[in-house]
């Protein structure tokens, strides 16, 4: 940093390159020659800024300090460069003496008021923004921290992205695939990762790798548009970093109770926030998901009052879920658990997240929980925790349904699809997207594709044994098929899909998905289904 300082100085000798830590600078004039620095600061700590005449002396008193000689335009080194040679700088003198220990006490200051800032915002628990910010003054480049899925998660605010690299990243919330690929998240721990200018950008970069109890957590990075890339500058960079490090620790302890590399990027998907195709794939690929993957999204409603404790088993409970294949964390006052699977018709059902639940959630712990539908795009997660929410938000009602219909009660979980109708009939306004996410993902349209496929009927007939109010003599007197028949298919289709039409609850949803149906589907497709059925269901 000293080096930085005299950039603009005519430096007539400098050492070898190597770092010193000063704890103590002293101005030594003509009229004295001696050292004021306190006893408890070694020679090596010690930082002269001396005049030619005064080197010699000095130096050979303190065999250990260091100085800055300034040389007036008369004078010339009165001492043998070899023996001191890495222990001084010395540069032409343009100033007065007095003006130049002015410039250096205020470029000691403002880093001083820099590093106290810093403190200051860990010591009272800012954010990285802040600490990013606070550092423009001194540092004045472009900077911004990642996760170990290379979601950005901090960045400064007064400085602007200063390329169209950058700009990528900030508008996508993502480090590009070019910059992935340089596998930056290799490095050893403590090593600096420096790209000279090229193609992707015409600045330096400046990255370092953050490793918490020696796993990687992510990287703080800098784009040098405005300051060159030099030692000194990886020795702010470094300063940086080591104040960051408590604020990583503590956003991995409050945001990352369980290893969950990728939670930036599930709650950048719960705030629905603008994301490319190409940088969702991407996280989906490091989560080890493809394009086609299921979810449904439980959250399980941990108030601020519970014990500590108690939400973390809660939360390990949840993370055993659908056999392991879940993403549980804590999110705003919540606790999240993603549930995903491969495409299926019934790993994901209703009647077995219920079971698990209550067995693993609710007995043990008396937690509640509130369940999304199934959905297939990630990007919709948004709309699954509100459905989720809006589960817990009517669960009185639910159970006041329940206990009337004479089915029990919920065991502590509310699943989306008894609110459903709730929802609908309130007369607030309603959300388009929302409205179109409810109903995305229903069997009636995966029946109705293969019956077209297959050269089947089976979407008629189920719907007949529901319409009917499950009466199979009259569905066969219809269809011209055999009851047991009818019984038959209508038993392989709710063992397909893992759900019981003798509930009311199952046989409401299933009406409402035929309405949607209805609606939704043309008129001339819905008339060959039932011209069709008229005919007879075809299919064993």
């Amino acid at each position: 940093m000293l080096v930085d300082f005299l950039a603009d100085c005519e430096v007539l000798h400098r050492p070898a390159a190597v770092r010193r830590t000063f704890r103590w600078f002293a101005a030594v004039s003509r009229e004295s020659s001696t050292s004021s620095a306190p006893e408890d600061v070694g020679d090596a700590h010690l930082l002269f800024v001396c005049r030619a005449g005064n080197a010699a002396d000095l130096l050979r008193d303190k065999p250990a300090a260091f100085a800055v000689v300034l040389v007036a335009d008369d004078e010339k080194l009165p001492l043998d460069i070899e023996d001191v040679a890495d222990r001084l700088i010395a540069v032409r003198q343009r100033d007065r003496f007095s003006y130049f220990i002015f410039l250096l006490q205020s470029y000691f200051m403002h880093l001083l008021v820099w590093e106290n800032e810093l403190d200051r915002i860990v010591m009272r628990q800012g954010t990285l923004t802040e600490l990013l910010d606070a550092s423009t003054p001194v540092m004045k480049n472009f900077l911004f921290v990642s996760d170990n899925s290379f979601n950005v998660i901090a960045r400064t605010t007064s400085v602007e992205p200063p390329d169209d690299l950058h700009r990528r990243i900030m508008d996508t919330g993502c480090l590009t695939p070019q910059m992935i690929a340089e596998k930056r998240q290799r490095l050893p721990e403590k090593k600096f990762y420096a790209k000279e200018p090229s193609d992707l950008t015409p600045y330096a970069r400046l990255s370092h790798p953050i490793y918490l109890n020696h796993t990687y957590f992510g990287s703080l990075s800098m784009s040098c548009c405005n300051l060159p890339l030099t030692e000194g500058l990886k020795d702010l960079f470094s300063i940086l970093m080591r104040h960051a490090m408590p604020m990583f620790e503590r956003l991995w302890r409050s945001q990352v109770k369980l290893n969950i590399p990728h939670y930036f990027f599930f709650a950048k998907m719960l705030e629905h926030a603008p994301a490319t195709d190409e940088y969702v794939r991407a996280q989906l690929a490091l989560a080890a998901l493809d394009e086609q993957t299921q979810f449904k999204l439980v959250v399980l409603e941990i108030d601020e009052g519970t014990e500590p404790e108690r939400a973390a088993l809660v939360t390990r409970a949840a993370a055993f879920l659908n056999q392991g294949c879940a993403f549980c964390f804590a999110y705003q006052t919540d606790v999240l658990a993603l549930l995903y699977a491969p495409p299926s018709d019934a790993r994901l059902s209703h009647r077995k997240t219920v079971d698990e639940l209550e067995e693993r959630v609710f007995e043990p712990y008396g937690v509640v929980s509130g369940v999304s539908g199934i959905f297939e795009r990630i990007t919709d997660l948004d709309l699954a925790y509100r459905q989720a929410k809006l589960a817990l938000g009517l669960k009185n009602t639910i159970e006041s349904e329940l206990f009337a219909a004479d089915e029990g009660t919920c065991k502590g979980v509310y699943l989306f699809d008894d609110a459903l109708l709730y929802f609908l009939v309130d007369p607030t306004g309603k959300d388009e997207r929302f409205m179109r996410f409810c109903f995305a993902h229903t069997m009636l349209q995966k029946i109705y594709r293969e019956d077209q496929e297959n050269d089947t009927n089976y979407l008629a007939l189920f719907w007949f044994y529901l319409h009917s109010e499950r009466n199979a003599t009259a569905v066969a007197q219809r269809l011209h098929m055999h009851r047991n028949t009818v019984l038959y298919h209508i038993d392989k289709i709710q063992k397909r899909f893992d759900f019981d039409l003798s509930t009311k609850s199952a046989r409401d949803r299933m009406l409402l998905d035929f309405k949607v149906f209805f609606l939704t589907t043309s008129h001339e497709s819905i008339e060959q289904v039932f011209a069709e059925a008229h005919g007879g269901a075809k299919g064993d």
